[in-house]
């Protein structure tokens, strides 16, 4: 076998060992359509090489025109695999230039077959033959061309045109790298195929064609592409097979109700926890329609909202509010968030759903609101009878320590004795220094459990790290030193009340055990397995939004919303200014005997002061200021001391000062009214008409406070 020959033989062996290598590649993937049309592409290949050298061999005409007929019926295949390949492989969304290719090829074929010499010749005139350099002698035929010829090369140019269309537009379609080496590589190997045809025509360049070996290097090219591409969409496929098994691990022990609903309308999957909160078995659901389980009156719009979203006429709400009953006839509030799932084509397979199950949240919602509905009465009820519950409430209801007669007070006092009797769980809600302790101890005290354990927890000067052990106690040993057992917060509240002050600064950790023992009514000691019941009322308070706090992603909601049962929020000093000066009386009178005084009198300048300051301290800021008062007050009447913080007036202007914006001390906006008051009376002191007699205060200790401030007579 000469050297061409062998040539020849060996491109098509490798054309179709790389048409078979496809063939086997689509047999295992049927979605690779590309690689079934590459594989038609490279076996025409082959069989060209095959009949074409066999043809150049032929030295009659009688086996010369069969085989050139065979050769170019077999490339017009190719040409036809071809188009449909560059449609495959560049996504081209044009059908038509490959039908069209495809139409004018099959013409070809059929003019081959029936004209005497071929779609190439009108004729045959001679077989010529051609010496090659290596002794081998091929044999050409030559005659007039075929006129149908022109139908060939039509179909040659646009798939030449198609080709580069699709190419560019494979590119921009974000496959760049690709497109050019596919774009490369035809071009080359057709624009130097084309070329040579065209010089042996002119006389320039010797046969034979080489248009078999200019396609290996393609064929070569392609193949490595396309095996590239095998091998990827391998890897994705066990990607997304370990993404499926990973997302399909959560879904089966997520404690959410995860459904699948497709097409037709019944269920193709649900998860464990689903069964466990509707009490039915999985063959139960499994291919029976979820209109079983829905209320009877979201039967039909449900079923007609599920036909318009598979329709395409709708889209799938992200979030809705769906009850679902389950196999005992109950009702359970079920939020869903679906998903609408996909198949090829875009079409819609059918719906996820995922279910937040808020049926105990949305009852205690509903008792809140029942609640609040016999507050607003209640208020009602207050307004209307205001001075006969005031001489109640301050008088029987025993909140001794709660001083005040403001509607704001009054409206608190009434919640206090609307929960005092249960054992619901109490949010209480305020700024600093607000009274929140007090609150809780007036529902303990009000409470049957009053002669239980009242045990306070402030949450916020715990350490982080023990703080489970301080709440829930720990055994010994388990931790480097827990020498000892010992009992937590919640076991030394038993039978009693447990406050959880500043409840809003508990670590997340803390938090999740916290919600545990509200629900199950028992706690685990800090590295102990024994589950220990406990009986506590829980009543926490905070100075925090905890809604904000909840969306931050620094509280848990599901546990706010176990501690916000009943709300009480008690409203700032600023808001119940009528209610300072019996704070202020209290006070002083309880430092008179904490530190022997005897201080009864207080001049309307200082309570005027006192009540337009908007105290962001609260009561505990008013107590502070009264203490500092009396501790250096040396007389009986009160007067503010020197260096206390600048206080401002709440409606914009100071009485005392000289601008409307100028913001004084208590001990400069005393000194002014001392000063006005001895410029009105000529500085008279005594007498009726002095100016301690109109102050309210005795004339030596108005002198000793003139003496103080440096008033002097101008």
């Amino acid at each position: 076998m000469n050297l061409f020959s062998f040539a020849f033989i060996f491109v098509g062996s490798i054309a179709f060992s790389l048409g078979f290598l496809h063939l086997l590649i689509f047999f295992r993937r049927r979605d690779l359509k590309v690689d079934l049309v590459f594989s038609l592409m490279a076996l025409t290949i082959s069989l060209s090489s095959f009949f074409e050298i066999w043809a150049f061999k032929a030295d009659t005409l009688s086996s010369y025109i069969p085989l050139l007929k065979t050769t170019l019926g077999v490339q017009c295949l190719l040409w036809i695999s071809f188009a449909w390949f560059v449609h495959f492989y560049t996504e081209s969304e044009r059908l038509w230039p490959p039908v069209v290719i495809t139409m004018l090829y099959s013409l070809v074929q059929v003019i081959n077959i029936f004209s005497p010499g071929s779609v190439l010749f009108s004729e045959t005139v001679e077989l010529e033959s051609f010496a090659m350099g290596s002794g081998e002698i091929l044999f050409f035929a030559s005659g007039p061309a075929n006129s149908f010829r022109i139908l060939g090369d039509a179909a040659w140019i646009i798939l030449l045109i198609y080709a580069a269309i699709a190419c560019i537009g494979f590119g921009k379609r974000g496959n760049p790298r690709k497109a050019a080496i596919f774009g490369i590589a035809i071009f080359l190997c057709l624009g130097l195929g084309y070329l040579h045809g065209t010089l042996i025509d002119l006389g320039i360049a010797d046969p034979p064609y080489l248009g078999s070996f200019l396609f290996l290097p393609l064929s070569l090219v392609i193949s490595y592409s396309l095996a590239g591409d095998v091998v990827k969409s391998s890897r994705l496929a066990e990607e997304v097979k370990a993404a499926e098994s990973r997302w399909r691990n959560l879904l089966e022990n997520v404690h959410l109700l995860v459904i699948g609903i497709g097409r037709d309308k019944n269920v193709f999957y649900v998860n464990p926890f689903f069964l466990s909160v509707a009490g039915y078995k999985k063959s139960e659901i499994l291919n029976h329609s979820f209109n079983n389980y829905l209320q009877e009156k979201d039967q039909g719009t449900m079923m007609a909202r599920l036909e318009t979203i598979f329709d395409g006429k709708t889209a799938v709400l992200p979030e809705r509010r769906l009850p679902v009953v389950t196999k005992a006839g109950e009702q359970r509030e079920i939020i869903w968030s679906n998903v609408l799932l996909s198949k090829g084509g875009g079409a819609a397979a059918g719906i996820l759903s995922i279910g937040r199950d808020i049926t105990d949240q949305t009852k205690a919602e509903a008792g809140r609101d029942l609640a609040i509905q016999d507050l607003e009465k209640l208020k009602v009820k207050l307004e209307i009878e205001n001075i006969s519950l005031r001489e109640m409430i301050q008088i029987d209801h025993g909140f001794k320590e709660m001083i005040g007669e403001s509607n704001g007070l009054l409206y608190v006092l009434g919640k206090v004795q609307q929960v005092a009797g249960t054992d619901s769980t109490v949010l209480i809600l305020g700024e600093t220094g607000t009274g929140k302790e007090l609150v809780a101890r007036a529902i303990h005290r009000e409470s049957d459990r009053s002669d239980k354990p009242f045990v306070r927890v402030n949450c916020a000067a715990i350490p982080a790290d023990l703080v489970e052990s301080e709440l829930f106690g720990h055994e010994a040993g388990a931790f480097t030193d827990a020498v000892t057992l010992r009992r937590g917060k919640f076991e030394l509240a038993e039978g009693g009340t447990i406050f959880l002050d500043e409840v809003s600064e508990m670590p997340i950790a803390a938090q999740a055990k916290l919600l545990t023992v509200l629900q199950e009514k028992e706690l685990e000691r800090v590295g102990g397995a024994k589950a220990i019941q406990v009986n506590a009322r829980v009543i926490s308070a905070t100075n925090r939004d905890l809604g904000s706090e909840v969306a931050a992603g620094r509280f848990r909601a599901d546990l706010y919303y176990r501690l916000n049962v009943y709300p009480i929020t008690l409203p700032p000093l600023r808001d119940r200014r009528e209610d300072i000066p019996l704070l202020v009386t209290h006070f002083i009178s309880v430092f008179n005997k904490k530190f022997g005084k005897n201080i009864d009198e207080i001049s309307p300048v200082i309570m005027d002061t006192l009540q337009s300051y908007d105290w962001p301290g609260n009561i505990r800021e008013l107590r502070n200021v009264l203490e500092r008062a009396a501790i250096t007050n040396t007389g009986t009447s009160l007067y503010l001391p020197d260096g206390l913080s600048q206080l401002k007036n709440t409606n914009g202007n100071n009485t005392h000062s000289t601008t409307e914006t100028e913001l004084l001390s208590l001990a400069e906006v005393e000194r002014q009214h001392i000063l006005r008051t001895l410029q009105k009376t000529n500085w008279q002191i005594s007498g009726i008409k002095g100016a301690a007699t109109i102050l309210k205060i005795n004339p030596s200790t108005l002198r000793s406070r003139i003496k103080k401030l440096g008033l002097k007579k101008s």
